[in-house]
Protein backbone atom coordinates (compact mmCIF):
# COMPACT_ATOMS: atom_id res chain seq x y z
CA UNK A 1 0.00 0.00 0.00
CA UNK A 2 2.75 2.08 0.93
CA UNK A 3 4.05 1.83 -2.32
CA UNK A 4 0.40 2.69 -4.40
CA UNK A 5 0.65 5.74 -2.20
CA UNK A 6 3.96 6.88 -3.87
CA UNK A 7 2.81 5.98 -6.71
CA UNK A 8 0.38 8.03 -7.25
CA UNK A 9 1.68 11.37 -5.41
CA UNK A 10 5.32 10.61 -7.78
CA UNK A 11 2.95 10.55 -10.98
CA UNK A 12 0.58 13.11 -10.20
CA UNK A 13 3.44 15.68 -9.74
CA UNK A 14 5.24 14.36 -12.84
CA UNK A 15 2.05 14.74 -15.29
CA UNK A 16 1.54 18.87 -13.48
CA UNK A 17 5.06 19.54 -13.93
CA UNK A 18 4.68 19.27 -17.94
CA UNK A 19 5.24 22.15 -20.10
CA UNK A 20 5.44 22.89 -23.62
CA UNK A 21 7.59 25.63 -25.34
CA UNK A 22 5.01 28.96 -24.90
CA UNK A 23 4.37 30.98 -27.64
CA UNK A 24 3.55 34.69 -27.72
CA UNK A 25 -0.33 33.42 -27.46
CA UNK A 26 -0.09 31.15 -24.49
CA UNK A 27 1.96 33.95 -22.60
CA UNK A 28 -0.77 36.37 -22.62
CA UNK A 29 -3.62 33.99 -22.44
CA UNK A 30 -4.91 33.43 -18.90
CA UNK A 31 -4.61 29.86 -17.91
CA UNK A 32 -5.95 27.00 -15.77
CA UNK A 33 -4.55 23.30 -14.85
CA UNK A 34 -8.13 20.98 -15.49
CA UNK A 35 -7.21 17.84 -13.01
CA UNK A 36 -9.38 15.07 -14.49
CA UNK A 37 -9.72 12.20 -11.90
CA UNK A 38 -10.99 8.50 -12.38
CA UNK A 39 -12.27 6.71 -9.55
CA UNK A 40 -14.38 3.83 -8.61
CA UNK A 41 -17.79 4.79 -8.27
CA UNK A 42 -18.82 4.23 -4.95
CA UNK A 43 -15.70 6.71 -4.30
CA UNK A 44 -16.72 9.46 -6.83
CA UNK A 45 -19.01 11.48 -4.53
CA UNK A 46 -16.24 11.88 -1.72
CA UNK A 47 -13.26 12.49 -4.16
CA UNK A 48 -15.55 15.26 -5.91
CA UNK A 49 -16.39 16.65 -2.76
CA UNK A 50 -12.85 16.87 -1.65
CA UNK A 51 -11.94 18.36 -4.54
CA UNK A 52 -14.14 21.08 -4.71
CA UNK A 53 -13.09 21.62 -1.43
CA UNK A 54 -9.10 21.60 -1.84
CA UNK A 55 -9.38 23.71 -4.87
CA UNK A 56 -12.58 26.34 -4.12
CA UNK A 57 -14.22 25.92 -7.26
CA UNK A 58 -16.63 23.18 -8.20
CA UNK A 59 -16.48 20.27 -10.23
CA UNK A 60 -18.30 17.89 -12.31
CA UNK A 61 -19.08 14.11 -12.01
CA UNK A 62 -19.71 11.75 -14.87
CA UNK A 63 -20.61 7.90 -14.72
CA UNK A 64 -20.99 5.33 -17.10
CA UNK A 65 -24.35 4.29 -15.72
CA UNK A 66 -22.40 0.96 -15.15
CA UNK A 67 -21.20 0.56 -11.54
CA UNK A 68 -18.84 -1.21 -12.37
CA UNK A 69 -17.32 1.15 -14.58
CA UNK A 70 -15.33 4.12 -12.73
CA UNK A 71 -16.26 7.70 -12.46
CA UNK A 72 -14.49 10.89 -13.96
CA UNK A 73 -14.23 13.79 -11.74
CA UNK A 74 -12.76 16.88 -13.16
CA UNK A 75 -11.79 19.95 -11.35
CA UNK A 76 -9.91 23.28 -11.85
CA UNK A 77 -6.64 25.12 -10.28
CA UNK A 78 -6.01 28.62 -11.22
CA UNK A 79 -2.53 28.75 -12.56
CA UNK A 80 -1.82 31.58 -11.29
CA UNK A 81 -2.69 31.26 -7.61
CA UNK A 82 -0.25 31.90 -5.31
CA UNK A 83 -1.10 28.64 -2.91
CA UNK A 84 -1.18 26.36 -6.53
CA UNK A 85 2.11 24.25 -5.23
CA UNK A 86 0.57 23.86 -1.63
CA UNK A 87 -3.42 23.10 -3.30
CA UNK A 88 -1.38 20.16 -5.49
CA UNK A 89 0.09 18.71 -2.53
CA UNK A 90 -2.97 19.15 -1.02
CA UNK A 91 -4.66 16.80 -3.12
CA UNK A 92 -2.01 14.53 -3.91
CA UNK A 93 -1.96 13.54 0.01
CA UNK A 94 -5.74 13.15 0.05
CA UNK A 95 -5.29 11.02 -2.75
CA UNK A 96 -3.36 8.74 -1.53
CA UNK A 97 -5.06 8.35 1.60
CA UNK A 98 -8.05 7.51 -0.39
CA UNK A 99 -5.98 4.37 -1.66
CA UNK A 100 -4.80 3.52 2.13
CA UNK A 101 -8.59 3.67 3.52
CA UNK A 102 -10.10 1.82 0.62
CA UNK A 103 -7.53 -0.88 -0.24
CA UNK A 104 -10.39 -2.98 -1.78
CA UNK A 105 -10.81 -0.09 -4.65
CA UNK A 106 -9.17 0.55 -7.60
CA UNK A 107 -6.71 3.26 -7.06
CA UNK A 108 -7.91 6.75 -7.89
CA UNK A 109 -5.34 8.04 -10.92
CA UNK A 110 -5.39 11.91 -12.27
CA UNK A 111 -4.11 13.51 -15.34
CA UNK A 112 -3.36 17.58 -15.26
CA UNK A 113 -3.84 19.27 -18.43
CA UNK A 114 -3.84 23.25 -18.82
CA UNK A 115 -6.61 25.19 -20.80
CA UNK A 116 -7.22 29.19 -21.37
CA UNK A 117 -9.17 31.27 -19.16
CA UNK A 118 -12.45 31.36 -21.31
CA UNK A 119 -13.10 27.41 -21.51
CA UNK A 120 -12.55 27.30 -17.94
CA UNK A 121 -14.79 29.82 -16.97
CA UNK A 122 -17.64 28.91 -19.04
CA UNK A 123 -16.99 25.29 -18.18
CA UNK A 124 -16.87 25.38 -14.32
CA UNK A 125 -20.10 28.07 -14.09
CA UNK A 126 -21.88 25.01 -15.74
CA UNK A 127 -20.98 22.87 -12.82
CA UNK A 128 -21.90 24.84 -10.42
CA UNK A 129 -25.60 25.40 -9.89
CA UNK A 130 -28.01 25.75 -6.97
CA UNK A 131 -28.42 23.54 -4.53
CA UNK A 132 -29.64 22.52 -0.95
CA UNK A 133 -26.96 22.62 1.93
CA UNK A 134 -29.62 21.42 4.30
CA UNK A 135 -33.15 20.95 3.95
CA UNK A 136 -33.44 24.49 4.76
CA UNK A 137 -30.54 26.41 2.95
CA UNK A 138 -29.61 26.56 -0.50
CA UNK A 139 -26.99 27.38 -1.96
CA UNK A 140 -26.92 29.93 -4.86
CA UNK A 141 -24.44 31.07 -7.43
CA UNK A 142 -24.18 34.97 -8.03
CA UNK A 143 -24.90 34.26 -11.68
CA UNK A 144 -28.09 32.42 -11.12
CA UNK A 145 -31.65 33.17 -10.04
CA UNK A 146 -33.46 31.10 -7.53
CA UNK A 147 -36.82 31.37 -5.78
CA UNK A 148 -37.09 30.55 -2.74
CA UNK A 149 -39.42 28.35 -1.27
CA UNK A 150 -41.52 28.28 2.39
CA UNK A 151 -38.72 28.34 5.32
CA UNK A 152 -35.67 28.12 2.84
CA UNK A 153 -33.11 30.40 3.35
CA UNK A 154 -30.94 31.31 0.51
CA UNK A 155 -27.35 32.06 0.67
CA UNK A 156 -25.91 34.08 -2.36
CA UNK A 157 -22.21 32.97 -3.26
CA UNK A 158 -19.66 33.38 -5.51
CA UNK A 159 -16.53 31.77 -4.69
CA UNK A 160 -14.40 33.67 -6.38
CA UNK A 161 -10.59 32.07 -5.49
CA UNK A 162 -11.38 30.98 -2.12
CA UNK A 163 -11.73 27.33 -0.60
CA UNK A 164 -15.42 26.68 -0.25
CA UNK A 165 -18.72 26.39 -2.24
CA UNK A 166 -20.73 24.08 0.27
CA UNK A 167 -20.41 20.96 -1.84
CA UNK A 168 -18.04 18.97 0.71
CA UNK A 169 -19.70 17.05 3.16
CA UNK A 170 -17.70 18.88 6.22
CA UNK A 171 -19.29 22.46 5.80
CA UNK A 172 -23.09 20.44 5.70
CA UNK A 173 -22.37 18.66 8.78
CA UNK A 174 -21.74 21.77 10.75
CA UNK A 175 -24.71 23.72 9.39
CA UNK A 176 -26.83 20.63 10.17
CA UNK A 177 -24.97 20.86 14.07
CA UNK A 178 -25.63 24.91 13.91
CA UNK A 179 -29.84 23.62 12.81
CA UNK A 180 -29.80 21.15 15.46
CA UNK A 181 -28.22 23.08 18.03
CA UNK A 182 -29.28 26.64 18.15
CA UNK A 183 -33.22 26.53 18.89
CA UNK A 184 -31.87 24.07 22.03
CA UNK A 185 -30.19 27.30 23.65
CA UNK A 186 -31.49 29.76 25.41
CA UNK A 187 -30.63 32.12 23.28
CA UNK A 188 -28.46 32.81 19.90
CA UNK A 189 -24.39 32.86 21.04
CA UNK A 190 -23.70 36.09 21.94
CA UNK A 191 -19.96 36.13 19.93
CA UNK A 192 -19.44 33.51 17.36
CA UNK A 193 -16.26 33.07 15.41
CA UNK A 194 -15.77 31.14 11.67
CA UNK A 195 -12.24 29.91 11.86
CA UNK A 196 -10.75 29.65 8.21
CA UNK A 197 -14.33 31.30 7.10
CA UNK A 198 -13.34 30.56 3.39
CA UNK A 199 -15.95 31.78 1.28
CA UNK A 200 -17.79 32.70 5.14
CA UNK A 201 -20.97 29.90 4.22
CA UNK A 202 -20.77 29.13 8.00
CA UNK A 203 -20.38 32.68 9.13
CA UNK A 204 -23.25 33.81 6.95
CA UNK A 205 -25.53 30.24 7.95
CA UNK A 206 -25.00 31.73 11.28
CA UNK A 207 -25.97 34.77 10.81
CA UNK A 208 -29.01 33.34 9.03
CA UNK A 209 -29.93 31.51 12.43
CA UNK A 210 -29.84 34.63 14.10
CA UNK A 211 -26.52 34.97 15.47
CA UNK A 212 -26.25 38.86 15.77
CA UNK A 213 -22.09 39.55 16.52
CA UNK A 214 -20.04 37.38 13.91
CA UNK A 215 -16.14 37.18 13.02
CA UNK A 216 -14.81 35.19 10.33
CA UNK A 217 -11.15 35.01 10.28
CA UNK A 218 -8.89 33.54 7.73
CA UNK A 219 -5.28 33.50 6.79
CA UNK A 220 -6.27 33.70 3.03
CA UNK A 221 -6.07 37.46 1.65
CA UNK A 222 -8.24 35.89 -1.73
CA UNK A 223 -10.60 33.94 0.72
CA UNK A 224 -10.94 37.27 3.10
CA UNK A 225 -12.08 39.27 -0.08
CA UNK A 226 -14.32 36.65 -1.19
CA UNK A 227 -16.12 36.30 2.34
CA UNK A 228 -16.10 40.02 2.65
CA UNK A 229 -17.71 40.41 -1.11
CA UNK A 230 -20.36 37.47 -0.30
CA UNK A 231 -21.28 38.81 3.19
CA UNK A 232 -21.76 42.00 1.45
CA UNK A 233 -24.10 40.12 -1.26
CA UNK A 234 -26.28 38.91 1.65
CA UNK A 235 -27.01 41.91 3.50
CA UNK A 236 -25.05 40.93 6.74
CA UNK A 237 -22.19 43.59 6.80
CA UNK A 238 -23.39 44.39 10.05
CA UNK A 239 -23.46 41.70 11.59
CA UNK A 240 -20.46 40.08 10.08
CA UNK A 241 -16.62 40.64 10.12
CA UNK A 242 -14.15 39.18 7.84
CA UNK A 243 -10.71 39.92 8.48
CA UNK A 244 -7.13 38.56 8.15
CA UNK A 245 -6.13 38.77 12.02
CA UNK A 246 -4.68 35.49 13.63
CA UNK A 247 -6.57 33.75 16.11
CA UNK A 248 -4.24 34.62 18.67
CA UNK A 249 -4.54 38.46 18.11
CA UNK A 250 -8.54 38.37 18.49
CA UNK A 251 -9.62 39.76 21.58
CA UNK A 252 -11.76 38.15 24.01
CA UNK A 253 -13.59 35.13 24.07
CA UNK A 254 -16.37 33.94 21.82
CA UNK A 255 -19.99 31.40 23.07
CA UNK A 256 -19.79 29.43 19.70
CA UNK A 257 -16.87 28.34 17.69
CA UNK A 258 -16.62 26.54 14.35
CA UNK A 259 -13.72 25.54 12.71
CA UNK A 260 -13.94 23.74 9.31
CA UNK A 261 -10.13 22.97 8.66
CA UNK A 262 -8.42 19.49 8.76
CA UNK A 263 -7.29 17.25 11.25
CA UNK A 264 -3.55 17.89 11.55
CA UNK A 265 -4.17 21.61 11.83
CA UNK A 266 -7.17 21.25 14.53
CA UNK A 267 -4.94 19.08 16.76
CA UNK A 268 -2.49 22.06 16.65
CA UNK A 269 -4.94 24.83 17.38
CA UNK A 270 -6.52 22.56 20.25
CA UNK A 271 -4.84 24.78 22.85
CA UNK A 272 -5.25 28.46 21.30
CA UNK A 273 -9.04 26.97 20.05
CA UNK A 274 -10.34 25.89 23.55
CA UNK A 275 -8.63 29.40 24.81
CA UNK A 276 -10.65 31.41 23.14
CA UNK A 277 -13.87 29.45 23.92
CA UNK A 278 -16.11 30.80 26.86
CA UNK A 279 -17.12 28.55 29.60
CA UNK A 280 -19.96 27.06 28.55
CA UNK A 281 -19.32 27.92 24.83
CA UNK A 282 -19.60 25.26 21.87
CA UNK A 283 -17.23 24.56 19.33
CA UNK A 284 -17.63 22.45 16.32
CA UNK A 285 -15.07 20.96 13.92
CA UNK A 286 -15.07 19.12 10.87
CA UNK A 287 -12.67 18.72 7.89
CA UNK A 288 -12.06 15.22 9.31
CA UNK A 289 -12.48 11.45 8.89
CA UNK A 290 -14.58 9.32 10.86
CA UNK A 291 -13.10 6.48 13.25
CA UNK A 292 -9.53 7.70 13.79
CA UNK A 293 -9.15 11.24 13.00
CA UNK A 294 -12.25 11.96 15.18
CA UNK A 295 -11.54 10.03 18.27
CA UNK A 296 -8.29 11.49 18.28
CA UNK A 297 -9.76 15.10 18.30
CA UNK A 298 -11.95 14.03 20.58
CA UNK A 299 -8.94 13.06 22.80
CA UNK A 300 -7.01 16.07 22.48
CA UNK A 301 -9.58 18.99 23.35
CA UNK A 302 -10.41 16.63 26.11
CA UNK A 303 -7.15 17.23 27.45
CA UNK A 304 -8.23 20.99 27.11
CA UNK A 305 -11.33 20.50 29.37
CA UNK A 306 -13.85 19.98 26.26
CA UNK A 307 -16.29 17.41 26.61
CA UNK A 308 -17.96 15.97 23.39
CA UNK A 309 -21.77 16.48 23.44
CA UNK A 310 -22.69 14.92 19.58
CA UNK A 311 -21.07 13.67 16.47
CA UNK A 312 -22.20 13.62 12.91
CA UNK A 313 -21.00 11.44 10.33
CA UNK A 314 -21.79 11.36 6.39
CA UNK A 315 -19.74 9.03 4.48
CA UNK A 316 -16.15 9.00 5.53
CA UNK A 317 -16.32 12.91 7.24
CA UNK A 318 -16.95 13.37 10.43
CA UNK A 319 -18.21 16.57 13.03
CA UNK A 320 -17.70 16.84 16.58
CA UNK A 321 -19.61 19.45 18.56
CA UNK A 322 -17.31 20.06 22.29
CA UNK A 323 -18.15 21.95 25.30
CA UNK A 324 -16.19 24.24 27.62
CA UNK A 325 -16.87 22.88 30.74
Amino acid sequence: MITLCKFIVVHVTQLCNQRQIPTRKDMLEKTWHKLTIRASSDLSETVASQITELTGLGTEIHDSGDPREPSTITGYLNSDDPDLAAKMLAIQEFLASMISNNPDSPPPNMACETIPEEDWDRKWREGFKSFHLTNRIVIKPSWETYRAGTDELVIELDPGQAFGTGLHASTRLIVEMLTETLPTLPKPPERVLDVGTGTGILAISAALMGCLTITGIDIDHAAVTAAQENVAANHLSDRINVVDTPLAELAGTFNLIMANIIHNTLVEMAPALSARLAPGGLLMVAGILRGGQAENIRNHYFAQGLSCLGLKESGEWAALCLQKA
